[in-house]
C-alpha cells in the first residue's frame, strides 16, 4: 500500500507500508470526521482527520517526520483520493 502525504509547504513524500500491519489497520480504524482551519484558511471546514502518533507509528523509521519535525498536514493511502488532515494536538473531536 502507498502512503502519499503533503508537507505545510506543499511539497510531497510518498512511501509503500504493508496493508496487513497492525499500525496502518489501527490508523484507518481511528480515523474520524473534525472541524479543522487548514493552514492559510479562514474558514472552519469539516474534513476527515488521523491523529498523528497513528501516522507515526505506520512510518516506522521515517515517524519522525511527524513526530518530532511535525511537517506533514495530510496523508491519503492507496488509490483513494481522500486526504486526512494529520492532528497534531486535541484541535479535533471525535
Amino acid at each position: 500500500m502507498d502512503l502519499h502525504m503533503r508537507e505545510f509547504d506543499g511539497t510531497t513524500f510518498g512511501m509503500s507500508v504493508e496493508a496487513s500491519s497492525p499500525a496502518f489497520r489501527r490508523m484507518k480504524k481511528n480515523a474520524f470526521t473534525g472541524k479543522i482551519k487548514p493552514r492559510g484558511s479562514w474558514v472552519e471546514r469539516t474534513v476527515r482527520c488521523v491523529r498523528a502518533a497513528d501516522v507515526a507509528a505506520v512510518m516506522g523509521e521515517a515517524g519522525w517526520l511527524v513526530r518530532e519535525l511535525q511537517c506533514m498536514e495530510t496523508i491519503r493511502w492507496g488509490n483513494d483520493d481522500t486526504e486526512y488532515y494529520i492532528i497534531y494536538e486535541e484541535g479535533c473531536e471525535k
